[in-house]
């Protein structure tokens, strides 16, 4: 019987714009210290979230993705804005929005799910929805300050990220949340679309 290994797959953002979202992210943070805040030193966009893999298929499951992801180019994406899942009022997700480079990551996001839905993964009912999550209300939480912030800071800006690769993600869970790792990385073409 095989291993199996939680994984995803996803966008990093980089350093200079992480730094910038966490600032923002430690302004909610103080509305609202009891949520399960991400660390940003592992920000990212999940374009699929694959679960528990069987790691015999992982290499199976790479190749077709990155079939898939042949000749989509690298981009630049601008984060601004601050939201809440379902919506400010009842939060239980806190996310920095995509503004430039929404588009590209939702075909991006688009082909991987195909690549997986062909090798008998499950395909992502909701629409995909480009955002970087920053916290999430702790089971059994009903009120939240986090909203009142979000409505407050909702408009601010983090510049502009490069988008040049797409990365196979391991997920370890534990009390001191998530561990992340890199399994693969596929590097986006560069240059100009002709």
């Amino acid at each position: 019987m095989s291993e199996s290994v939680r994984c995803f797959v996803s966008v990093k953002v980089p350093a200079a714009a992480a730094a910038r979202v966490r600032e923002a992210e430690d302004r909610l943070r103080a509305a609202q210290p009891s949520w399960k805040w991400v660390n940003p030193d592992t920000f990212h966009l999940t374009l699929k979230f694959l679960g528990e893999v069987d790691r015999d298929r992982l290499g199976e499951l790479w190749s077709a993705i990155t079939a898939s992801l042949e000749g989509k180019r690298s981009f630049v994406m601008t984060l601004k804005g601050l939201g809440a899942f379902p919506n400010a009022r009842s939060p239980r997700v806190a996310w920095a929005g995509i503004q430039a480079g929404a588009e590209e990551l939702s075909e991006l996001a688009e082909a991987v799910e195909a690549a997986c839905e062909r090798l008998g993964f499950e395909r992502e009912q909701r629409p995909f929805a480009a955002h970087l999550t920053l916290g999430r209300a702790r089971r059994g939480q009903t009120k939240s300050q986090v909203g009142q912030a979000i409505e407050r800071e909702g408009d601010v800006e983090f510049g502009e990220a490069p988008v040049e690769c797409v990365l196979l993600m391991r997920s370890q869970l534990s009390r001191a949340g998530a561990k992340y790792t890199v399994l693969q990385e596929h590097e986006l073409e560069h240059g100009e679309a002709e």
